[in-house]
């Protein structure tokens, strides 16, 4: 009996932590554009070490672009930290914007390309926030990170978890013929 209901226990602690979409820390004003936001925005200038990396994508509600959408991404630098002084979390990054989605739903960011940390591919994480919708907290990964080329070497699968369906998404990147990296994410909202 107890044995029963330990497991069931655990099925509902774990069936919550995967129906979390975000984490109750990112749903502040921080991470909230201001109504004026441009759709296109450079967190990391031509100054910042690393290679160049444009991101671009749309937010959705199934297949109906969403405009006027709060966009906040953040990610760490080459060496693979948010911060370079005081407490190196993902709350304090230093390479960070915000954004707001235009009237067919696309937004653009201009950065450097991240690198992972504690045996973590690298990745960009966003904070959508929208009225109607649930707040969302999306991540992307590229395909081209040797942590997934080994992973998938190995026979592992690239997610090895995930919180939230559509969460996490592994992307392929392209390099143009100026040497500039590029990737595509769409976000998909969910009603509430």
């Amino acid at each position: 009996m107890r044995i029963v209901s330990l497991l069931a226990l655990i099925l509902v602690v774990a069936g919550s932590a995967a129906a979390e979409l975000i984490p109750k820390e990112y749903v502040v004003s921080k991470y909230v554009a201001p109504p004026d936001a441009p759709s296109s925005i450079v967190v990391a200038g031509p100054g910042e070490p690393g290679e160049r990396f444009v991101v671009t994508g749309r937010v959705l509600d199934g297949n109906k672009p969403l405009a006027g959408i709060s966009i906040y991404v953040f990610h760490t630098d080459t060496n693979g930290l948010y911060a370079r002084n005081g407490v190196n979390n993902d709350e304090n990054a230093r390479l960070h914007g915000v954004m707001r989605s235009d009237k067919d739903g696309a937004y653009r960011f201009e950065t450097i390309r991240p690198k992972g940390y504690d045996g973590e591919p690298a990745h960009v994480h966003y904070v959508v926030i929208a009225p109607g919708y649930k707040p969302r907290m999306f991540d992307l990964w590229l395909a081209d990170d040797p942590i997934l080329e080994k992973r998938r070497k190995d026979g592992l699968p690239e997610l090895w978890f995930e919180s939230a369906p559509g969460r996490i998404m592994v992307r392929p990147v392209t390099r143009d013929a100026a040497g500039i990296w590029h990737a595509t994410r769409d976000l998909q909202m969910l009603p509430e």
